[in-house]
């Protein structure tokens, strides 16, 4: 049943959206399993469960993504959804205030930190590639992905 819906996301959205969607509902499906609920039609009792398990281990930023991501799912799957029920939203304001909202920002990649890493850099050219893609990096402030 699933895989028809994400079947009909195909275009719609871009690969790595789907593919966090589907990593999404299949995290929320397992934790269904392990209580024997189904994961479709959600409730929105099961949901905020979801939430307030899932804040013992999880960041915020995940569990938001996740309920989001669920509720784009129930919605476009034509399910109800119950991720905008007054019992989700107090079981993500109970997240924020135990686990809070900020995320914690990389360190950024200083000019010292950038020459050590350079100076490990071979010779070869494995190395050669590694320190150009240092300096592009560097240069350009470009993040991971």
């Amino acid at each position: 049943m699933i895989d028809k819906i994400f079947e009909r996301f195909d275009g719609a959205f871009a690969e790595n959206t789907i593919r966090a969607y589907r990593s999404d509902f299949e995290q929320y499906s397992k934790w269904c399993a392990s209580k024997s609920i189904p994961p479709i039609p959600a409730t929105a009792d099961d949901l905020a469960m979801y939430v307030d398990e899932l804040s013992l281990t999880c960041k915020s930023a995940t569990i938001r993504r996740r309920v989001n991501s669920l509720g784009t799912i129930f919605k476009l799957s034509k399910n109800p959804d119950p991720s905008k029920d007054p019992e989700v939203t107090l079981a993500l304001k109970r997240m924020h205030r135990s686990i809070g909202r900020h995320q914690k920002q990389a360190t950024p990649l200083t000019h010292n930190h950038l020459e050590r890493l350079l100076s490990n850099c071979s010779d070869d050219l494995k190395g050669m590639r590694n320190r150009a893609l240092l300096q592009l990096g560097y240069e350009t402030m470009r993040r991971r992905s």
